[in-house]
């Protein structure tokens, strides 16, 4: 190899090694904000789901009293969607939702969990299963009603298809939303955190402690 070959080779190496760089820079400075709503916590800076919101809603809680989108309003919750027979998600979901609560109790942070299964999870139902889970029924909301009405909830405000919320047994289908949702006092949806990655949770506890600061 002559001389100027060899710088040749050189000067392309050296461009090559440059773009990998800038590249490798590129993706980590974007790796939470490239990503899809799905896989993805926000940056504090940013809202990439400020289309996703909470609508209106006319539910029935643990203690039976009926109750309505005015318990999120000027409130940052964390909203999950469970059913009490689900054997897979959702005991790794309120575990989860419970963990939170416990490393946010110095916060005014409150929490919503509403069930997908009205067919079966009547008010009584659901607050054993809040106590279960020690959830403090003072931060801590189990919800449940007509599976139309939450089934309007999830798909006209989060995108996320229940199925037939007319079939009797859909209900009990596994197919909701397995991430927990930071929500707004405005109701607009801040991020979704998976609830079986413990990083992801931590990231929630202090965005919720941040955001709850200010």
């Amino acid at each position: 190899m002559n001389a100027k070959t060899f710088i040749r080779s050189l000067t392309l190496l050296g461009i090559t090694l440059t773009g990998i760089a800038v590249f490798l820079l590129f993706t980590v400075s974007n790796k939470r904000t490239t990503s899809t709503p799905e896989d993805n916590v926000i940056l504090l800076d940013e809202n990439p789901y400020a289309t996703f919101h909470i609508p209106d809603f006319n539910l029935t809680d643990q203690r039976n009293n009926p109750i309505t989108h005015d318990i999120l309003e000027g409130e940052y919750t964390v909203v999950d969607f469970f059913f009490t027979s689900c054997p897979l998600y959702c005991p790794g979901m309120t575990s989860a939702m419970r963990r939170v609560q416990d490393e946010t109790t110095d916060t005014p942070l409150r929490f919503l969990s509403v069930s997908i299964d009205g067919h079966l999870d009547t008010p009584e139902i659901i607050d054993d299963y809040a106590k279960r889970y020690s959830a403090d029924p003072e931060r801590w909301i189990f919800a449940t009603g007509d599976p139309e009405l939450v089934h309007q909830i999830v798909f006209d405000g989060l995108k996320f298809d229940l199925g037939d919320p007319k079939d009797e047994d859909s209900g009990r289908l596994i197919n909701h939303p397995t991430r927990l949702i930071l929500v707004a006092p405005d109701r607009t949806v801040l991020g979704l955190y998976r609830y079986d990655d413990p990083e992801q949770i931590d990231d929630l506890i202090r965005d919720a402690k941040e955001f709850t600061d200010n």
